[in-house]
């Protein structure tokens, strides 16, 4: 072949390949054992992924710049990129295991599931064709956070397969929960120096007062303190009517919320305080969430797009059970409410007798287990760390920047079994017993699967242009505020 003709030859065999670039294939972002998962999966963990963490960055006053911010050690765009691209990994994981368990979903759960979905698209349905998912794949994502739930309960739950015993849950609360009362007096946070000054130096009398009315005070009988404390520093009614805003507690700084644990939110509710403060079609089966439906993708850019006058919320993100869970681990106790809600004893409410106190009003039950190490070298993983080391029946004494605490640890071994007969507190135990076992069982699936990622999908949909898109959106809908650039 002359040297032109095979020039010739290349120069066209280059034009045939651009071509085909052009025309990638981009409705699906990877393979999984062969089967595609739509772009759509993809981009809508990457899109409530960036909603979740705009929203924090808004509540804690970061307004713009956001792709120059970090999360987790990582830009913004690196974060989401590696969200979207790990979620839809474990949506592949949890697919492999429903499918292997034999579970179905019922007719009853497909049922909610559809028309919540058929809600979702009726308000924002232009606002997910923008961003370029479909409804089909809105419904797959929701199907798939359902088959994970069920594959925890067909492991651990009542009569699964490795559900794990009373006296086992028993012993995982003895081996890790802290049980303690305590009473907080806040440091002042006043802006005016000189009232700053007097608020904390009657705050540091108060605290050296009851500091010494503590040290013999047995767990039992610490609740008696902590009425004569509220007794004599909540102002009478008339006078908190005269002050005004002045008798409220200070302000939140941020490091100050409640610190319950998850199974510490039950519906006994007595565990609510420990702190005292000083101041659509219904489908019949699972399989026909496979079905396409007709829709705008991810693919397909030629479809007309009509402004859409509401946006509703963002979907909450479905493995947010770890990240609250670490949040409710790093958060200070120190704003708890000073007592439970209390119940009647009778059946009417009009003819009940009497009100029975919330013998465990005072009390809090945290998990240690669940504090990262991050959180231990904060102000409230060191007090929890305090309180683990104290002697039971003991009365321990803690300042950090914003409180003075005197704290009375108690005995869980006296509290786990009678707290674990409510079944609402077995679900909360379970998960955190067993959620890292749970974890290990996604990840093996995970590395059991060959994946084959889309590249060219996974280059269309950056995290830059998944905002852009938002941001378009709401340039079109003159009710809704623009997100900051």
């Amino acid at each position: 072949m002359s040297i032109r003709k095979r020039a010739a030859a290349l120069l066209t065999a280059a034009a045939i390949t651009a071509s085909f670039a052009g025309c990638a294939d981009t409705s699906y972002v990877m393979k999984a054992d062969g089967d595609n998962i739509n772009a759509g999966i993809y981009i809508d963990y990457m899109f409530s992924a960036m909603q979740q963490q705009l929203y924090m960055w808004q509540y804690s006053g970061v307004t713009e710049n956001f792709f120059d911010q970090k999360v987790d050690d990582k830009d913004f765009a690196t974060y989401l990129t590696d969200t979207a691209m790990e979620k839809t990994k474990r949506y592949a994981a949890v697919e492999k295991l429903f499918k292997e368990s034999g579970l179905k979903i019922s007719s009853e759960d497909m049922k909610s599931i559809n028309n919540d979905i058929a809600d979702t698209w009726e308000s924002v349905s232009k606002l997910y064709e923008t961003e370029g998912i479909s409804k089909d794949s809105l419904k797959k994502v929701e199907v798939n956070a359902k088959k994970e739930e069920m594959l925890f309960e067909y492991y651990y739950g009542e009569g699964g397969k490795e559900a794990p015993t009373k006296d086992e849950l028993v012993k995982y609360m003895n081996d890790n929960y802290l049980r303690f009362k305590a009473i907080t007096i806040y440091k002042s946070t006043q802006e005016d120096e000189t009232k700053k000054e007097e608020e904390n130096t009657k705050n540091k009398e108060l605290f050296d007062k009851y500091s010494e009315k503590a040290k013999d005070v047995k767990f039992a009988d610490f609740d008696a303190l902590i009425d004569e404390y509220n007794t004599e520093t909540t102002p009478a009614e008339e006078d908190a009517a005269a002050e005004g805003d002045d008798t409220a507690a200070p302000a939140d700084d941020g490091s100050s919320a409640d610190d319950s644990s998850a199974a510490d939110e039950s519906s006994k509710g007595d565990d609510t305080s420990s702190d005292t403060d000083s101041s659509s079609k219904d489908d019949s089966s699972e399989t026909v969430v496979e079905d396409s439906v007709s829709s705008f993708e991810a693919e397909n850019e030629d479809s007309s797009v009509v402004d859409d006058s509401s946006i509703a919320d963002s979907k909450a993100d479905d493995s947010s059970a770890d990240e609250s869970k670490a949040d409710e681990s790093k958060a200070d106790d120190s704003t708890a409410d000073a007592a439970a809600d209390t119940t009647t004893t009778g059946t009417d409410e009009a003819d009940a007798e009497e009100v029975e106190p919330d013998p465990y009003a005072n009390e809090r039950l945290i998990n240690f287990a669940s504090i990262d190490e991050d959180s231990l070298k904060e102000d409230y993983g060191k007090r929890m760390q305090a309180i683990k080391d104290a002697e039971i029946d003991k009365v321990i004494t803690y300042e950090d920047e914003n409180a003075y605490y005197i704290i009375s640890k108690g005995d869980i071994t006296q509290r786990s079994d009678e707290y674990l007969s409510d079944e609402a507190n077995v679900d909360a135990v379970v998960h955190e017993a067993k959620d890292k076992d749970f974890e290990a069982k996604i990840t093996a699936a995970i590395d059991s699967i060959k994946f084959e990622e889309n590249k060219e999908a996974i280059d269309r949909y950056l995290p830059k242009t998944v905002y852009d898109k938002y941001n378009e959106y709401l340039d079109k809908n003159s009710n809704s505020q623009k997100a900051a650039s």
